[in-house]
This record gives C-alpha cells, structure tokens and sequence, in this order.
C-alpha cells in the first residue's frame, strides 16, 4: 500500500472527498499565518509542504489561504506535523465548500494580520 492509505498506523481512506479539505476560514487562515511565521515567508512555508514552482511556489498556499481551492490531505498533514499540530485536531475544523464565503475569509484576513491578501471577490465553484 502507498503513504496515501496509512498514517502513523491507522488506515486513510483513499475516497476523492477525504483527499481534499476545506477548513473554516478562522483556523485556515490562523493554521497558515503560524506556518509562514514558522518558515519566514508563503514561498519558504509552500516549499516546506513540497510546492516547488521556480517562479512563485507560495500561489498554491495562497490559494488555499484565501478559499480558493482546499488543502490536498497531504499538504495538510505536512504542515500538521510542522506546526506539530495533531491531524486529529486540525480536521475538527473541516467545513463544506458552501460555508466558506468572502466575507468570513477577508474578516480572517483583516483579524490575522494578513489584510494584504484580502481578496475583492472570490470565483464561484
């Protein structure tokens, strides 16, 4: 069996939904801002979680950051263990697509310290 099917011993199921994971906009965005203070900017968190575009590897995790697009499980489970944050407690914070909107992602924005991605309009899904 690949990495995709254990963590740590237990069984990961390999459905399509548990592979992508969308948190609320409050902890996706405070979980984010601890790892780019951890590794000192978006592009140095983005290579650590194993992004590595030459031109701009942070664009994924800013994706992500701002509710364009979820976490890959695997991404996840990287910067779970870089924060050394258990997956058990980041995946209570799991939400449905639906539930993140503009509004909820800039106030986290705004709250956080990270206005400077606030986001005008987001696309529909």
């Amino acid at each position: 069996m690949g990495s995709d099917h254990w963590y740590y011993g237990r069984p990961f199921r390999g459905h399509n939904t548990d592979k992508r994971v969308w948190l609320e906009s409050t902890f996706r965005v405070e979980f984010i801002k601890n790892g780019m203070e951890k590794a000192g900017s978006i592009n140095r968190l983005a290579r650590e979680l194993g992004y590595r575009s030459r031109i701009h590897p942070g664009w994924s995790v800013r994706q992500i950051l701002v509710g364009e697009q979820p976490f890959p499980f695997e991404k996840l489970l990287k910067l779970s263990d870089f924060l050394g944050y258990p997956i058990e407690d980041v995946l209570t914070h799991r939400t449905e697509p639906e539930r993140i909107t503009l509004n909820s992602t800039n106030e986290a924005l705004r709250k956080h310290g990270l206005w400077c991605y606030h986001i005008a309009r987001m696309r529909i899904r």
